[in-house]
């Protein structure tokens, strides 16, 4: 292959910081477009992150009658929303009802529940369910986000997910896109470049505002209402990523923002905050030189899945996101493949991203040839793949070590024959400070520490174990929106 590889993160990064350009006209502008706002001495309401989280707790804030600072540290908003597709879970929205879905909020919530092992906070997931409508009508009414017709998708999205439609953008870029274009309209401060380093506290450690590191230095700005930590989770931070969730979770590919550095765990842990869920986050196969992702072989029910010694090593069964974390487990070099013939009917889907980015496979008429191309030990590949085929026909692949429980197992038979490889990747973490239903971050005696919120993935306590596509973007509009109005009643108290 002779074309240079383009990545993912290059390509979805070029386009919001093309589509910021574009659209300066219009009012909307990061630092990619005009100069940030510098930040004045004093604000009703402090966000920290210019993420969806952090832009819908600022416009809630600022409709309530506060003056509101967005501080973000980087020059354009970068976090993990920009590489979402962008869909927003839930349930009674004007969409499912328009298409004559049927779902109830019993049911989402016992599905809410059901993905989180039972483990997710009850409350919060109790406030996701209650308010998820709300805000997916005043996306719509209030911001101009436009999302598209729901489709049927397997259990637990079902007829849930109200995607934004991208024009152009990946549906999270475009919804940062419009959330912007809100705040300028509203003439909040948005000051890129601008990084909390510090929370300001009281002797009784309430949260009076935050210290920022700017071009210019440091500064202290102050807060009536108090601090909302909208920064994102840990994933980009090896040190937090190997104290909290392990070593070899170090060497996932992030399939997210390289920004999203723990600022959620390191400016609330002096103030004796509670954290929780530190060590769940949410996986995915991924590839770090191009980031193509192989997701659909993955999940295909095709095939058998090899490391790089030749060996299987788990049920070829399981959900890509157990694929993912469990190859960076029990691979050194976090790299893996998956064997098919060509029967499998997502190649088709597939093979094009990959020829696309550039991004090496395997693709030939023998097992044997596969496996040289590949640089796979021809003999043990051999043999998995007869053996894999015997049992297929004696209905024993149960008796393979590992087991293998592919409910409808597919011979590898047909020519030509592929090798799809993959890597373990991170996509978010779960963990962080506890809140509460008004978003009040906790701490350790279980009490509010006054004057500090947060909402998003810098929260903690609404995930376990994985979550709905599409609940991430959610949680952070219902969460965002209460924070907002909280911070606000709380500036006019003082």
């Amino acid at each position: 292959m002779t074309k240079q590889a383009i990545s993912r993160r290059g390509l979805l990064k070029t386009s919001l910081l093309g589509a910021a350009a574009g659209i300066a006209g219009t009012g909307v502008a990061t630092s990619a477009a005009a100069a940030p706002a510098k930040a004045a001495a004093s604000y009703d309401v402090i966000v920290l992150g210019a993420g969806p989280a952090g832009l819908v707790t600022a416009i809630t804030a600022h409709d309530m009658g506060a003056k509101v600072a967005v501080f973000e540290k980087m020059d354009r908003p970068a976090g993990n929303a920009i590489f979402a597709l962008g869909s927003v879970c839930g349930w009674g929205s004007r969409h499912q009802k328009e298409q004559g879905i049927k779902d109830t909020a019993e049911d989402f919530y016992a599905m809410m529940m059901d993905v989180s092992k039972q483990m997710g906070d009850k409350v919060l997931n109790r406030i996701y369910t209650d308010n998820i409508s709300a805000g997916i009508d005043w996306l719509e009414s209030d911001i101009g986000v436009k999302f598209g017709k729901i489709r049927p998708m397997p259990y637990p999205r079902l007829g849930r997910t109200c995607r934004v439609l991208g024009e152009g953008l990946t549906g999270g870029a475009q919804l940062v896109q419009k959330l912007l274009a809100a705040a300028r309209k509203r003439g909040i401060d948005l000051c890129f470049q601008h990084k909390a380093i510090e929370l300001l506290h009281d002797e009784h450690f309430a949260v009076t505002g935050v210290r920022v590191l700017t071009p210019d230095g440091q500064k202290d700005v102050k807060s009536k209402g108090g601090v909302c930590i909208c920064t994102g989770g840990f994933s980009a931070n090896p040190e937090m990523v190997d104290r909290y969730i392990g070593g070899w979770a170090t060497r996932m590919v992030l399939r997210g923002s390289t920004y999203t550095t723990g600022e959620n765990v390191s400016l609330t842990l002096p103030l004796f905050t509670k954290f929780v869920n530190m060590d769940q986050f949410h996986s995915g196969p991924i590839l770090g030189q191009t980031h193509v992702n192989p997701a659909d072989v993955l999940n295909s029910g095709y095939g058998v899945q090899v490391n790089t010694s030749g060996v299987r090593y788990m049920d070829e069964n399981n959900t890509y996101v157990i694929k993912a974390r469990t190859t960076a487990q029990r691979t050194l070099d976090n790299y893996a493949w998956v064997i098919v013939d060509s029967q499998c009917p997502v190649l088709d889907k597939v093979i094009p991203k990959f020829d696309r980015l550039n991004n090496p496979y395997g693709k030939a008429d023998t097992i044997e040839a596969l496996c040289k191309q590949v640089k796979l030990p021809v003999e043990r590949i051999q043999a998995i793949v007869k053996e894999y085929n015997e049992a297929v026909d004696k209905g024993t692949l149960e008796k393979m070590n590992p087991p293998c429980t592919y409910k409808k197992p597919h011979k590898i038979t047909k020519a030509p024959f592929y090798a799809v490889p993959f890597q373990g990747g991170m996509t978010a973490t779960f963990g962080g400070p506890l809140i509460n239903a008004r978003a009040e971050i906790q701490n350790l005696d279980g009490q509010s520490i006054p004057g500090l919120y947060a909402a998003g993935n810098s929260a903690g306590g609404i995930f376990f174990h994985n979550y709905a596509g599409g609940a991430q973007l959610g949680a952070a509009v219902v969460f965002g929106r209460i924070a907002g109005a909280e911070l606000a009643k709380r500036a006019k108290k003082n």
